[in-house]
């Protein structure tokens, strides 16, 4: 309701109630005077309060300081988990060749990764496990249970950095935007926008052949300042649809994490 309104209401119910007061001496007409006028003061004061709590509050967060602090959180970081997920508009065509569905694993500050990759090639579902390590990738047969070493550009999941690749984005994006403070797996986070270049996406997608800037939100904690979501998106290759979607969660921050290359 507004203002204007709220006051003409207010006014006919206290016009009505104050003309079936009848008092009979001056003294208790005095005192039932100054009670309603009172009571109009009281409601015309509150009711501006009313009418602001509707639209809002508006945000003090300072996106360029929330990123910053961010990076910091993120490099002192030792390890975290991590679920990456790349998902496509219902009836879209499929990607031409290998694609990745899937990762769930562990990242270590010096960018080493040990995870399950779910792929689909030529639309048949895979399930991989995998290490990186340095320059070099492990990835195990699924019929033969047998690790084989390959370097990191001929990996399935090319070069990606998971770790170094999500600070490079914190450092890297343009025209940060805050959005709404939401809960991401019951942390209070902010939620925040930007605009990614294609060279930072390569970093958590592997490799990209456009070099068309990418959307992105992050959510970010508002207390321990730790990204706990992004979502990327835009397609990263010619054979993706325009509307796919890269999503990374992070959680189980600072665990006591060791991933050494597997036996051959």
């Amino acid at each position: 309701m507004e203002l204007a309104a709220q006051r003409h209401a207010l006014s006919r119910i206290l016009s009505t109630a104050g003309g079936r007061i009848r008092p009979r001496r001056g003294l208790r007409a005095a005192r039932v005077g100054s009670m309603w006028v009172l009571l109009v003061l009281l409601a015309l004061a509150v009711a501006p309060l009313l009418t602001g709590c509707s639209k809002g509050p508006t945000s003090d967060v300072d996106p360029d300081q929330v990123f910053a602090d961010s990076v910091t959180a993120m490099k002192a970081l030792a390890s975290f988990h991590f679920t990456y997920e790349v998902s496509a508009p219902q009836g879209s065509e499929p990607a031409q060749g290998t694609r990745i569905v899937r990762i769930v694993g562990d990242v270590t500050a010096d960018g080493r990764m040990k995870a399950v990759i779910d792929v689909e090639t030529s639309g048949v579902p895979l399930q991989l496990q995998f290490v990186a390590a340095d320059d070099t990738h492990y990835v195990q047969d699924p019929t033969t249970q047998k690790w084989q070493s390959l370097p990191a550009q001929f990996s399935p999941v090319g070069r990606v950095n998971l770790n170094a690749g999500t600070i490079q984005i914190l450092e890297k994006i343009a025209d940060p935007a805050y959005v709404a403070t939401e809960d991401v797996n019951a942390v209070q986070t902010y939620h925040m926008k930007g605009s990614v270049a294609a060279e930072d996406v390569a970093t958590i997608a592997g490799a990209t052949s456009t070099s068309e800037p990418f959307a992105g939100d992050v959510w970010i904690g508002v207390d321990d300042r730790l990204v706990h979501r992004i979502e990327i998106l835009g397609a990263a290759t010619s054979s993706e649809d325009p509307k796919t979607v890269r999503t990374i969660t992070l959680s189980d921050f600072d665990e006591d994490v060791i991933i050494e290359p597997p036996q051959l």
